[in-house]
């Protein structure tokens, strides 16, 4: 137990509130589906996101001040722990991201889902079906990532399952129906040993109420550690369990894939510092080698299968397999400046997939096509889209001026600190690897943008234009401002969040 940092309780509950607000107003879109038109719709669910976002704003800025914020509504519950809400720096950082992806989402469902619809030659009653699932899977992301209980952890995590699975087989390309299935099976096989990996241990809380951090909860228990690492690895889609990814981010429609990609999946290794770093910190400096070379095959395994792709959608499915080896490697240094890599590497990634998978939605709409064969020079018919996709390859890259570059700086630091611990020889063949994973990453995002936008024009070029397409496009350019003043800003999140871990998780 660590009770390190001040905690502060709020008058009121503005973490529940936070996610009770998308909830209820996707519950008011599928209740009055018929009644509510399309934009009467989009105005709800995405003011409630705002409304979030605001709720959110003063704890959030409480916790990165170096406060542990705590929800005043929490129970006891007998046999499992506490459950409670709270925000620390770690905690704010992924709910401040959540937040803000899934409100400019929301915004560019309206014209994308407009177009699928009539694709699919839906009626206007889909809107409330399609935000009411929208909704229920954001908060369910919202929810998991303040949750201070690894059971509540894991019944937000679910309460995003059969959202994200419904939106997938109802409005999803391809054998949606398959896919779904298969998304609902492997993720949710994962959350069940995550699961079982808890109850070996007997302990479930994160955070106490008025204690402080729960640590070390679970001594040397090698089995359950193996069980909590394997079961978020899959819902992290590691390299050799990472199966169901690019059916489900590929075939999902597109505003669900640029929340599945970039979000859902990040939030297991949220979970892996809370259970995994935090209950087991002395085992798991013992396992941080496997976790590293893990972590270096899956990102030279998705980045080598990226540059394999003719799809648009399914080469960013690919590209996420390796950004969560990213992740990984940030958690497998096991020293809090590895960890401040991961979280920054979460919000980069977010905002710079959010904005690829968009392109790719500009292009389905736009020009009827996703294969990369049919795009090509792009950048004079389409220049606002090629700009926001420039710096989404950028924030994913690690290129300046996008927080990706300090996500990276980071976690290489972070790297460097664990593999000197093992002799000059292994640390310049380690290097060599992490130095290779990251350049093919800006390897295969410069081929990406060339094909799409540079060279020689493709068949889609002269049905090229963004006149139809500037409805999704606002949200993208929000998301790329966005990573670009984060640039500047880094130190208000990167700061609090390397204390935090120096404190409690060092």
């Amino acid at each position: 137990m660590k009770g390190l940092m001040e905690e502060t309780g709020l008058g009121l509950p503005l973490l529940w509130a936070s996610v009770a607000a998308p909830a209820i107003a996707g519950t008011v879109s599928g209740l009055y589906a018929s009644r509510i038109g399309r934009r009467g719709h989009v105005l709800l669910n995405s003011g409630s996101w705002l409304i979030s976002l605001l709720l959110l704003l003063p704890p959030a800025a409480a916790a990165l001040g170096g406060r542990v914020v705590l929800d005043p509504l929490w129970a006891r519950v007998p046999g499992v722990g506490v459950f409670s809400l709270f925000l620390d720096a770690v905690g704010a950082a992924m709910a401040l991201t959540i937040a803000v992806v899934s409100l400019l989402v929301a915004l560019y469902s309206s014209p994308y889902m407009e177009h699928r619809f009539e694709e699919m030659g839906l009626d206007e009653r889909h809107w409330g079906v399609y935000y009411l699932l929208y909704q229920l899977f954001t908060a369910g992301m919202l929810g998991a990532v303040m949750a201070g209980n690894g059971i509540l952890f894991y019944l937000f995590l679910e309460l995003t399952l059969i959202p994200s699975a419904l939106l997938i087989v109802l409005y999803g390309y391809g054998d949606r129906v398959r896919v779904g299935l298969i998304y609902l099976v492997w993720t949710h096989l994962g959350a069940l040993l995550y699961l079982l990996g808890l109850f070996l241990i007997h302990s479930y809380d994160f955070y106490l109420p008025g204690s402080g951090y729960v640590t070390g909860a679970g001594g040397g228990h090698a089995l359950a550690l193996a069980l909590i690492v394997v079961g978020l690895a899959v819902k992290m889609a590691m390299s050799g369990l990472h199966l169901w990814l690019p059916y489900a981010h590929a075939e999902a429609p597109t505003p669900v894939s640029a929340l599945l990609s970039p979000l859902l999946i990040g939030i297991g290794a949220y979970a892996m510092l809370r259970a995994g770093v935090g209950f087991f910190p002395r085992l798991w400096g013992s396992v941080s080698p496997i976790l590293l070379l893990w972590a270096l095959a899956t990102m030279l395994y998705g980045g080598f299968l990226v540059l394999a792709q003719r799809d648009v959608k399914r080469l960013l499915a690919y590209s996420s397999i390796s950004q969560m080896g990213y992740l990984m490697l940030g958690l497998a240094a096991a020293n809090p400046v590895g960890e401040t890599g991961t979280v920054l590497h979460y919000m980069a990634h977010a905002l710079g997939k959010a904005i690829l998978f968009g392109v790719a939605g500009v292009f389905i709409v736009g020009l009827g096509t996703r294969d990369l064969g049919e795009l090509g020079g792009l950048l004079q018919r389409m220049p606002y889209t090629a700009a926001v996709a420039l710096l989404g390859f950028m924030m994913i890259s690690g290129i300046p001026p996008t927080l990706g570059m300090w996500s990276e700086v980071y976690l290489v630091f972070g790297f460097a600190r664990w593999a000197s611990g093992y002799g000059p020889g292994a640390f310049v063949v380690l290097a060599a690897g992490v130095a290779a994973a990251m350049t093919l990453t800006a390897v295969y995002s410069f081929l990406a943008f060339r094909n799409m936008f540079l060279g020689r024009p493709g068949r889609a070029y002269e049905r090229a234009g963004e006149e139809g397409v500037r409805g999704l496009l606002a949200p993208l350019v929000a998301l790329a401002v966005l990573g670009v003043a984060l640039f500047i800003l880094v130190n208000l999140v990167a700061g609090p969040v390397l204390s935090l871990l120096r404190q409690v998780y060092g």
